[in-house]
């Protein structure tokens, strides 16, 4: 009995070996698929800064930020969906793209909240703190910003919602609803660096990927899915590059490993690209588009 349980133990041992081997196998063919270009991303990554930065909540579900002056250089007319961001009624003053640098656009699950911010020039900002300074006595001060209760008008519809002045950045932000509305606002309005969106290690590693915050003609976030299940968020730049518009995505995933397994998920479902590549735990989608199309680019952050 003795020798037959010894004659076991090499057995044991050769079936543990054989397993251990394709297991290693299998995840360095993983690591090591051919076709894929994978980088390892620096341990240490670098705080990033932006206008928007101040002002967008880590819980942020969806976030756009559009660069008006930037996107002019290439499309004078931008933006043509709307003629007028804000209609204050109240006030008897439109806020026109004319007068507008910048746009964000942010979206909060919980709750179900959206706010937009205009970052405008000087002329445009005098004449809103201006038109607000008689109500200065019903505002509500949101640390050196000041919020107020307005009427916007919207497609011949009254809009009831809060109306944020930001001199720091000379910012004017609207949230459309009541009580929802105004707490919303005024989380983004007195946030705290450390809770910002800009500040967590994710979303600084997806801006490391895409030559972080500065120069881009739009950038926005989405934390959830979208068209690929397994990435937990995507960051989305468009720039110019001569003669073309350059769209970058980064998808998030948990690993290494699962990035690359689904590096050809990624490929089929964004069938434009041009370009994939995995970053760490990211994988990198380029694509290029005729510069005729930037305003269809411009609004993949929207």
């Amino acid at each position: 009995m003795r020798r037959k349980k010894e004659s076991r133990k090499p057995v044991i041992l050769g079936f543990s070996v054989t397993v251990a081997i394709l297991f290693s196998l299998f995840f360095g063919i993983i690591l090591l698929r051919p076709g894929i270009p994978i980088y390892t991303l620096p341990s240490s990554i670098p705080q990033y800064s932006a206008l928007w930065g101040p002002y967008i909540p880590s819980n942020t579900q969806l976030f756009g930020w559009e660069n008006y002056t930037a996107i002019r250089i290439y499309n004078s007319s931008y933006p043509t969906q709307y003629s007028v961001l804000l209609d204050m009624v109240d006030f008897n003053l439109k806020l026109r793209p004319a007068a507008i640098n910048s746009v964000i656009t942010v979206s909060f699950a919980q709750p179900n909240e959206s706010i937009s911010f205009a970052f405008v020039n000087q002329a445009a900002f005098n004449n809103f703190t201006t038109a607000v300074a008689p109500d200065s006595g019903t505002a509500v001060q949101a640390g050196s910003n000041t919020m107020y209760y307005v009427r916007n008008s919207y497609q011949g519809q009254i809009q009831f919602g809060w109306l944020g002045i930001i001199p720091a950045a000379r910012g004017i932000a609207f949230a459309i609803g009541n009580s929802d509305a105004k707490q919303a606002l005024l989380n983004c309005l007195t946030l705290k660096p450390a809770n910002s969106l800009i500040s967590e290690i994710s979303v600084r590693r997806m801006l490391y990927v895409a030559n972080g915050t500065a120069g881009h003609l739009a950038l926005g976030v989405q934390q959830f899915a979208g068209v690929v299940p397994a990435a937990n968020s995507t960051l989305t730049v468009v720039d110019h590059a001569g003669s073309q518009v350059e769209i970058r995505r980064v998808l998030e995933f948990n690993s290494t490993n699962t990035a690359v397994s689904q590096y050809d998920i990624v490929k089929r479902n964004y069938l434009g690209v041009h370009q994939f590549a995995v970053y760490s735990s990211f994988v990198l989608a380029t694509e290029y588009e005729v510069i005729s199309d930037l305003s269809g680019a411009v609004r993949l952050v929207e």
